[in-house]
């Protein structure tokens, strides 16, 4: 089992942020929640670095991409890793944005995106000062 993510999900449908929250805590994920990319960028501040940012694209008062402008602008914006969730995405268009590592279509499987923080998990504890083998120490 991987050692547990920092993920910040950006989704202003609560029932889809909810349960997706509710799986990575299950997973032994910690997680932090926003409803709009203004509340993210304030959360960023509250999450240890490496961390994941789980990003819709169309949110009220902030976008996502809007976000995503001002994440690149921040000193520390290459401790996090992006993955665009939305149901009008084109993963070809957004994947290729600099700090996203996948961009996903709504709906999707719920499975999906828990492997894909557990692979973030693996490489963040890889990431980890004094961790240069990925041991624990």
């Amino acid at each position: 089992m991987s050692a547990g993510a920092a993920v910040l999900i950006a989704e202003d449908d609560y029932n889809f942020r909810d349960t997706v929250a509710d799986a990575l805590v299950e997973d032994g994920q910690s997680v932090v929640c926003a409803r709009n990319g203004a509340e993210a960028l304030v959360a960023l501040s509250r999450l240890p670095r490496p961390a994941l940012v789980l990003l819709d694209l169309h949110m009220p008062v902030m976008d996502g991409l809007t976000f995503m402008n001002e994440l690149r602008k921040r000193p520390d914006a290459a401790d996090f890793e992006v993955i665009v969730m939305s149901a009008v995405v084109d993963p070809e268009r957004f994947g290729k944005l600099p700090g996203v590592v996948r961009a996903m279509k709504k709906p999707f499987d719920i499975g999906e995106i828990q492997a894909l923080v557990s692979e973030f998990a693996d490489r963040r504890h890889r990431r980890l000062p004094g961790r240069q083998d990925g041991t624990r120490q």
